[in-house]
């Protein structure tokens, strides 16, 4: 067989169905090098637990054109690739017993060594729950951690917001390829998030959201984090296997009590009364998480707030707020008003209602916060 980086042994390793990040973790630990997985018998690594038509077609692998094309792609998108056995991998990651062979990275590498919390949460998060994610999670950031999430739309939107707010890093991990921004309406956000922190996926680009994937996604959310905050939680929310993989991690779980009754309370309240850590503010984290490395930034407390009060806003941005005004107004009536695409709008208007300056009610209207009037 001829000789390949050991990057690209790592890569087709993927590449082979009924392979999982599990089996291969076996392989490489017990055998030291990931070259030498494709040299031993079909029996030693079925021997791993590695099923036999996964072991043969290891042995047969011979598709290192694709490898190559996965390579260039990573590359054609300003993205990296970190295996397994790079020292950049993340330390928190090796200690899991599926880490993933490769992860494929845009942004910054310090995402991946600093101490961080991450937050999660309904996807239809109530207007009370996007800003206490919002708020706790710029709280975290000005205590320089990095904030974690899944990119999805509601608790985790508003906690990238939040940390990026508060002028941290925060580390957005994908169920798709770095070149897929699922969901759509997250395409600004994401590339805040490239600017000010990072993209990391499991999956080479050009993978979609396929159901599968998010499982998957979850078991790193939570164990790149030090702990994990659950905000509002339906009874078969995805934030509880986050939480579950956390507990099977090692990692503490915290979860935000909600009023009994409310659909997003009956997962976060389920938790609680199996043992997760209560959640009223950061100082509860670091209460429980003594050890963490906090590292408080030089900003004083009055400049914190003002951070958070008057926000910077882009013209589109400020345009809006000032068709606003302190009124409570119907989409139409805004969209006649400003005379913008109905998709630039509803785009703006996410933005708004992500960084709490904006309050959507009922009858699609939208308000300014009081606190931003």
């Amino acid at each position: 067989m001829a000789r390949h980086e050991p990057l690209d042994y790592w890569l087709a390793l993927t590449l082979v169905p009924g392979l999982g990040a599990l089996g291969i973790a076996r392989a490489w630990r017990s055998l030291g090098s990931v070259e030498t997985i494709f040299t031993v018998p079909v029996a030693t690594l079925v021997s791993f637990g590695i099923r036999s038509a996964a072991a043969n077609a290891v042995s047969a692998f011979a598709d290192w054109s694709e490898v190559a094309a996965i390579k260039q792609r990573v590359l054609d998108i300003g993205g990296e690739i970190i295996s397994l056995d790079d020292p950049r991998y993340p330390e928190n990651l090796t200690l899991i017993v599926d880490p993933p062979p490769v992860l494929f990275l845009k942004g910054s590498l310090a995402c991946l060594r600093s101490p961080a919390i991450a937050v999660v949460g309904a996807r239809r998060a109530s207007e009370l729950g996007r800003r206490f994610a919002f708020s706790l999670a710029s709280r975290l950031a000005t205590q320089g951690l990095t904030v974690i999430s899944g990119l999805a739309l509601g608790v985790d939107g508003a906690a990238h917001e939040g940390s990026l707010r508060g002028g941290g890093p925060t580390l957005a991990v994908l169920g798709t390829g770095l070149d897929i921004v699922y969901p759509a309406a997250h395409r600004h956000l994401s590339g805040k998030i490239v600017e000010n922190g990072a993209l990391l996926t499991e999956f080479p680009p050009g993978a979609g959201p396929d159901k599968h994937h998010f499982p998957r996604r979850n078991r790193l959310v939570s164990g790149l984090s030090q702990g994990v905050v659950v905000v509002e939680a339906g009874e078969r929310s995805g934030s509880l296997i986050t939480a579950r993989l956390a507990l099977e991690q090692g990692r503490e779980v915290f979860a935000v009590p909600g009023p009994p009754g409310l659909p997003g309370s009956r997962g976060v309240n389920r938790l609680l009364k199996d043992g997760a850590q209560l959640l009223e503010s950061v100082e509860d984290i670091f209460s429980a998480l003594p050890w963490l490395s906090v590292d408080e930034k030089s900003v004083s407390g009055d400049r914190v707030e003002g951070m958070l009060k008057r926000p910077v806003l882009s013209p589109e941005q400020a345009c809006l707020v000032a068709a606003l005004g302190p009124d409570e107004i119907l989409f139409d009536i805004l969209l006649e008003k400003l005379s913008w695409e109905s998709g630039l709008l509803s785009r703006i208007l996410l933005e708004l209602e992500l960084n709490g300056m904006l309050i959507k009610s009922a009858g699609n209207t939208f308000r300014v916060a009081p606190e931003y009037l």
